[in-house]
């Protein structure tokens, strides 16, 4: 059965986020609980700084699910991310993403998945096959120390204006593949698909064994109706 949930920035962030809500949990899981949702999607930023019981105590309280933990606040506001050409960086976001890792396990249900997006960082453009090597290697030991604590993972394709690498589906089914690993799979987000695939349909189609959440807007991302996409 789909389930529908809505983005809610955590009180860590300190810029504005792609959500409807932010700051305010508890004021924004009751409204969305009203308009009928059936969980909600986290931005967090450093869960150092946030309070995972009071979450959970939130959620249930609303009789909503986490869907899952987006991570783009990471690179967008720290600026880190699991590769990138400074070492200090690769290495300081890849103990971020693994915090988050221990975040989800320790207080939110099994299989919950964690978005990559921004936060795998810029690689390095000059170098497009070192950087993807890079990548599948990062994403691995993620996966590695994610699968025992039963937290899944998502990569984003996202579009060539905002990352340097992964922009298609194909470009993320590629690299899933060559994770190999069975807690790593894709996010699939429309409004860049709308940018970056040929054909989101058949794009969904090649991707059903690995598409475990969508990011679902139109092409200007606010709600599906309200620009130019045929849904």
């Amino acid at each position: 059965m789909i389930k529908i949930s809505s983005m809610v920035g955590t009180p860590d962030l300190e810029k504005p986020t792609l959500a409807p809500y932010q700051g305010d949990l508890a004021s924004a899981f009751a409204k969305l609980a009203a308009l009928g949702y059936d969980g909600v999607e986290l931005m967090i930023k450093n869960p150092a700084r946030l309070n995972g019981l009071e979450i959970q105590r939130k959620l249930k309280e609303n009789n909503l699910e986490l869907a899952q933990i987006c991570t783009g606040h990471v690179y967008g506001e720290d600026k880190l991310g699991l590769v990138s050409e400074e070492a200090k960086i690769s290495s300081e976001g890849m103990k971020r993403l693994k915090d988050l890792v221990d975040f989800a396990a320790a207080y939110f249900a099994p299989s919950l998945p964690i978005n990559i997006g921004r936060s795998r960082g810029p690689g390095d453009p000059a170098q497009p096959e070192k950087s993807l090597k890079a990548f599948e290697e990062a994403f691995r030991e993620l996966a590695d120390y994610a699968l025992p604590k039963r937290v899944r993972l998502t990569l984003e394709p996202i579009t060539a204006t905002i990352a340097n690498f992964i922009h298609t589906t194909q470009d993320g089914l590629e690299m899933c593949r060559r994770v190999n690993r069975p807690n790593f799979g894709l996010m699939l987000d429309v409004y860049h698909m709308n940018i970056e695939d040929v054909d989101i349909y058949q794009s969904f189609g090649e991707a059903k064994d690995y598409c475990w959440l969508i990011h679902f807007c139109d092409n200007n991302r606010k709600w599906p109706g309200s620009a130019h996409l045929d849904f």
